[in-house]
Order: structure tokens, then sequence, then C-alpha cells
């Protein structure tokens, strides 16, 4: 399964990555990586037994 975001969503969340970095290098990063970690936990069946 796969995702896309909504244009006007991508355009949000690559400001929101920007205003995180500006804030503290590597923080836009962070929140980039759990954004996918979730989104990922999210698309992607979970096996039975598996929390």
């Amino acid at each position: 399964m796969t995702f896309s975001f909504h244009p006007e969503a991508e355009t949000e969340f690559l400001e929101a990555i920007n205003y995180y970095e500006d804030s503290e290098r590597g923080l836009g990063y962070d929140f980039s990586i759990e954004v996918f970690a979730t989104i990922q936990n999210i698309v992607i069946p979970q096996l039975p037994g598996r929390s």
C-alpha cells in the first residue's frame, strides 16, 4: 500500500520541517522521520500478535 500527500498538506509539511530546522539544527529532520514512521505504521497492515 502506498500513500501520497495532498499538495497543500505537502507544502504545509515541508514548511513545518523548515520551521523546526530553523529552530534547532536536526529538529526538522527528526520531525520528518517521526511523521513518516507514523504514516508507515498506519499504511502497513499489522501482523497478528504484533502491537
